[in-house]
């Protein structure tokens, strides 16, 4: 399964809530950065960020729009805001498609087990293209 993501930098509660109304849906997974489990590495500005959404997203006529505001130091410029999501439940095959991309590409994350899932990765392909890979469904809980 593909899926669209939508990057912003503070202002995803506002855009969740504007596109949720226009297309009269509930919004799902809606998580916080600072409902995620402390870093040893967390800086005040992390601390101030923690209103900030980690991860949501919204069904708009079939297709997946996930949406989040970008952590620290990661590029979310409006108009190259948008990134690809492969979703997947083999594992083998998810980690696969990422080495093919690895040598060419910019690692944001190497694909590894998160508190949200067992695989997860992002990189920017060398034409600018973002692309998320997930093993499984978000995990919540």
């Amino acid at each position: 399964m593909t899926a669209i993501f939508l990057h912003f930098t503070g202002n995803c509660r506002e855009a969740l809530d504007y596109y949720a109304e226009i297309f009269e849906v509930t919004p799902k997974g809606v998580a916080t950065y600072g409902e995620a489990p402390p870093s040893p590495n967390a800086s005040e500005e992390s601390a101030a960020n923690a209103d900030r959404i980690m991860y949501s997203e919204i069904d708009v006529r079939g297709l997946r729009v996930m949406m989040s505001d970008m952590p620290d130091g990661l590029p979310a410029t409006v108009g190259d805001n948008v990134s690809i999501v492969l979703e997947s439940d083999n594992l083998e095959d998810l980690k696969a498609i990422f080495a093919k991309f690895e040598k060419d590409s910019k690692i944001y994350m190497p694909l590894a087990e998160t508190f949200w899932s067992k695989g997860y990765g992002m990189l920017g392909d060398k034409f600018g293209t973002q692309w998320h890979f997930s093993y499984g469904d978000f995990r919540t809980e």
